[in-house]
């Protein structure tokens, strides 16, 4: 008798590995929970039946919380990190099981040797510490096989960057490609594709991918498209060009004839509609038959460094030219007049400058003048007697670059209005960070790291009740899994992967930002770790076991190739 007959039948289950008992198990596809044991063995969920009718080799006592299928993040920048910190805890405390990388246009491969410089340069903006990473891949699927070789506590679901190509092919500077180039970059997305890519993202307001012209992107989409693959897209603009900018996305969609995921849709500051506009343009296009959805975190801020506020040409540049180019009187005036005129593309950050916010820049890490930690950039102004923008650039130059700040970016109710949308995911749009208490040393901080996930059933969910926690854990898991072609991930079901996920919701609660950083006074302590998500199990195996790390590396890169399930399989 196969498992699974033995488990929906009570009778002798020895061969389950592990029992989740008597949870309330919320299947992942908005239905109400129910009270049912889940029984995994291989890695597979093979019974989903009555409380108390399965038995196996590990009981874990649900005791009424919720079991869920793991967490699936469709927006993150892990691909670096997760060479460092291979056991992910950050991401499994929060419920992840699942990241999907290689977005914003940012992969770390493919990578040719005359490149590597440039192309570390773009990854400089994460805080990572290159010297502990050897970068000794070149193909996407080198990269991949240096991802699994030395295990992982999560899965991982690669997209192939559209800034890497280009800067493989172009570097990073701002020109069209030539008929040969375009050729050559079309070769490396089909190889990063064939090595097993889902799909192409791209970073349209960072440079280099702000220098792509529409067709460039549709000749790359065309190739995607040829392996069934799909597009994500930071698209081209987040403010006062918002709209022109998902209406791109959705024609590279037609044009290519491919699925869009449009990143982290919420409209930045200084953007005029809000979040109904955007949803309606990718509601229109559902309508006539494109395949366009979205995803969104819910910060508000982000904490990158100060200079991130300033615009692209000047991303673009070595920490040395950037402070030359700031230090010369001629060309911080020329800047500031260029940034109050909108006359150079920025990212929603910009829009802070522009519009004189400066109350909501608060500075989080100042190496060199740790006072000024949790002091606003208009506090800070005020009591040098300095005009606020100078005041940016002259923190820029004086803490070489390493200054971060937390940015207040995003309105509250564009948030509100994204999370509970139908077509809308949940995402992080972090990375695997290290945990507190490992090493960690002040710097970008990025709270979605920490605790995003807890912190939408914490505050949207449990909190003001904006969503039925059952939808909530569609946005989290067969949504995005569905999205991204992991067809047997995402639902709890027999046959289908075993990753799932035991909460207690009432005790679940985001502390990444508690207390919240940019409020005063302010303590530079480092972010804390979520509570509430007990048992986290990945591919059949207990990552996380009644809040205690188990060590174990079960996590697999789902290659396309791979139909979503382990290379062992």
């Amino acid at each position: 008798m196969s498992p699974m007959a033995s488990g929906a039948n009570g009778s002798s289950t020895s061969a389950l590995d592990i029992v989740v008992s008597g949870g309330r198990v919320i299947d992942g596809c908005g239905n109400p929970w129910f009270r049912a044991d889940v029984g995994v063995a291989g890695g597979t969920v093979v019974a989903v039946s009555a409380p108390g009718t399965l038995h196996g080799r590990r009981t874990i006592a649900a005791d009424d919380r919720f079991v869920v299928p793991g967490f699936v993040d469709p927006h993150t920048h892990s691909d670096l990190s997760l060479l460092v910190y291979r056991h992910a805890e950050t991401a499994v405390r929060q419920g992840v099981t699942t990241h999907v990388t290689g977005n914003c246009g940012m992969s770390p491969a493919p990578l040719v040797d005359e490149r590597r410089g440039e192309l570390i340069h773009l990854w400089d903006h994460y805080g990572l510490n290159h010297e502990s990473i050897d970068w000794a891949w070149r193909t996407f699927g080198e990269y991949l096989d240096a991802l699994e070789s030395g295990g992982l506590g999560i899965n991982v679901v690669p997209l192939v960057g559209h800034g890497a190509v280009r800067v493989a092919v172009l570097g990073p500077g701002a020109r069209v490609p030539s008929a040969a180039e375009l050729t050559l970059m079309e070769r490396f997305v089909d190889g990063a594709l064939r090595d097993g890519a889902r799909g192409l993202s791209t970073g349209l307001v960072y440079p280099p991918g702000c220098y792509a012209q529409t067709d460039e992107i549709v000749a790359l989409c065309r190739v995607v498209a040829a392996h069934h693959g799909i597009y994500a897209s930071h698209v081209r603009g987040e403010r006062e060009t918002i709209l022109p900018a998902v209406g791109e996305a959705v024609e590279i969609g037609r044009v290519a004839g491919l699925p869009v995921e449009v990143s982290h849709n919420a409209p930045k500051w200084g953007a005029p509609d809000g979040a109904a506009a955007n949803l309606g343009l990718i509601e229109e296009a559902r309508l006539q038959g494109l395949d366009v959805t979205a995803d969104n975190d819910v910060h508000t801020e982000l904490a990158p460094r100060l200079s991130r506020a300033l615009p692209q040409p000047l991303l673009e540049l070595d920490t040395e030219d950037l402070l030359a180019r700031l230090r010369d009187p001629t060309s911080r005036e020329r800047l500031q007049e260029d940034v109050r005129e909108d006359r150079l593309p920025g990212a929603g950050y910009t829009g802070l400058v522009r519009h004189g916010a400066w109350e909501r820049i608060t500075v989080l890490w100042a190496p060199g003048q740790p006072h000024l930690a949790g002091r606003s950039i208009a506090a800070i102004a005020a009591e040098r007697e300095t005009d606020p923008f100078a005041t940016l650039l002259d923190l820029i130059v004086e803490e070489e670059d390493r200054i971060v700040g937390i940015f207040e970016y995003i309105d509250i109710e564009d948030v509100r209005a994204l999370l509970c949308h139908r077509l809308t995911m949940c995402c992080s749009d972090g990375l695997v960070m290290a945990p507190p208490d490992e090493s960690y040393a002040p710097g970008s901080y990025w709270p979605c790291s920490y605790g995003e996930y807890p912190g939408i059933l914490e505050r949207f969910v449990r909190g003001d009740r904006l969503l039925p926690l059952e939808e909530a854990i569609r946005k989290m898991t067969s949504f995005p899994a569905q999205r991204f072609g992991l067809f047997d991930r995402g639902v709890l079901r027999p046959g289908m992967r075993a990753d799932i996920v035991v909460f207690d919701l009432e005790r679940v609660r985001d502390r990444a930002t508690e207390p919240r950083p940019f409020r005063a006074p302010f303590t530079n302590i480092p972010p804390r770790l979520p509570e509430g998500m007990d048992t986290v199990i990945v591919n059949g195996e207990a990552v996380l076991d009644e809040g205690i790390r188990t060590g174990a590396l079960p996590g697999a890169v789902l290659r396309s190739h791979d139909g979503g399930r382990s290379p062992a399989e």
